[in-house]
């Protein structure tokens, strides 16, 4: 059978998912095989403190429990089972919802190494009365998508058994090849969910979990897209989150005073970056254990010794949250640069001077002039290049 995205929508709606809400007030209730006693709690994730908040609970008799409550709008939540802590991701919206879930096949997992929990995540479970959750399960059980699903995990896979150095990257750039391929359709189902259906959160939560991981995308596109949305979807916190992130990026467009920080150097002074006012500064996000990173670093060296003289200095800002793997990369690659090390102040978030500069992935450089202004804020080893070029044969 060929699915395409239209019959998969077609088949969400004729099946009466979408229908009118008459209040706020929802209803959860479902069956949990495997687990006969046991609390389980509903929680959303606080997008400020990375924090799950629990906003309802329930005790489980006989596998069955039922929780009530109000919510404004549709909104992914969590559903978190003790004893085990089991776990599932769940679209709640106001009406009677329905959960029947299983317990086997589930993904355990034991991060208590690193300092974190264990537990399990549910794979077996389905929810009836949520039309977001159909919208979504539309999307990740699609065939493109668990064919996408399938081949990454064989590539990780194969990556992990290769021995060779060189035999890991032409694996890596093949799962880059196929992944840009895979954006591409990912990105014209949500756009077609959307325009179709600008109402849902459902769409506006998947366009925001694609730009986390796609954070190239141009302003002026991800604005556009935006725009499209409608109440409720349009007061969700995924558009809302959007928002601000598009308000961020216009802050780093070229001719934008770069945002000022201060961090710590090797030896645990300070660093301020307007110190380096009257020069043009060349900001190089990276960290040891970023192989393209790695790989550039002997080309900025030639760049360092063409320009230093003529005004340019660098700032290498690590993302290394271990000191150690920092010092030891600066031991074996001898950067004759300033070097600094951005900080982590919430856990499980992004560190603090990268999302200053929305640093989308390692390496990205930002070229600012002797004012502070951006030039330039790219990925792309050669556009800096190209962009030092000219600014120096100009001068």
């Amino acid at each position: 059978m060929r699915y395409t995205l239209l019959s998969c929508l077609a088949l969400i709606f004729i099946q009466g998912c979408v229908r009118p809400k008459s209040d706020d007030k929802y209803t959860l209730s479902g069956q949990i095989k495997g687990i006969s006693m046991g609390t389980i709690k509903l929680q959303r994730l606080d997008d400020s403190t990375r924090q799950s908040i629990t906003i309802d609970s329930a005790q489980i008799q006989n596998g069955a429990f039922k929780l009530m409550g109000t919510i404004s709008r549709p909104e992914m939540m969590s559903i978190n089972i003790e004893p085990g802590n089991w776990s599932a991701t769940l679209f709640i919206e106001s009406g009677d919802l329905r959960l029947q879930a299983d317990t086997s096949g589930s993904n355990h997992y034991d991060y208590t190494a690193y300092g974190e929990g264990k537990g399990a995540i549910l794979q077996n479970f389905s929810l009836s009365g949520s039309e977001n959750q159909s919208v979504f399960n539309a999307f990740e059980n699609h065939p493109k998508s668990l064919a996408a699903k399938a081949m990454f995990k064989a590539l990780n896979k194969k990556y992990e058994a290769a021995a060779r150095p060189e035999d890991k990257e032409i694996i890596r750039a093949e799962m880059e090849t196929y992944a840009e391929k895979q954006k591409i359709w990912e990105l014209h189902w949500i756009d077609s969910i959307s325009q179709q259906h600008p109402t849902l959160v459902a769409g506006a939560y998947l366009l925001q979990r694609y730009q986390l991981f796609n954070e190239s995308m141009p302003v002026a596109e991800l604005d556009k897209r935006l725009k499209v949305f409608q109440s409720p979807a349009r007061e969700s916190s995924y558009v809302k989150n959007l928002q601000n992130k598009v308000e961020l990026k216009k802050s780093l467009l070229p001719g934008k005073q770069a945002p000022d920080f201060k961090a710590l150097k090797p030896d645990s002074s300070d660093f301020q970056l307007s110190s380096l006012r009257g020069k043009y500064v060349l900001l190089d996000f990276w960290a040891s254990w970023c192989v393209p990173c790695r790989k550039a670093i002997p080309h900025w060296k030639e760049a360092y010794k063409t320009f230093h003289d003529r005004g340019l200095e660098i700032v290498g800002v690590t993302n290394d949250s271990r000191w150690p793997d920092w010092f030891k990369a600066l031991e074996q690659e001898k950067m004759p640069w300033i070097q600094v090390a951005d900080d982590f102040p919430i856990k499980n978030s992004p560190a603090r001077i990268a999302t200053l500069y929305d640093i989308p992935s390692l390496p990205t450089y930002i070229l600012l002039d002797k004012e502070g202004k951006i030039i330039i804020h790219t990925t792309s080893k050669e556009e800096m290049d190209n962009q030092l070029k000219a600014t120096f044969n100009t001068l």
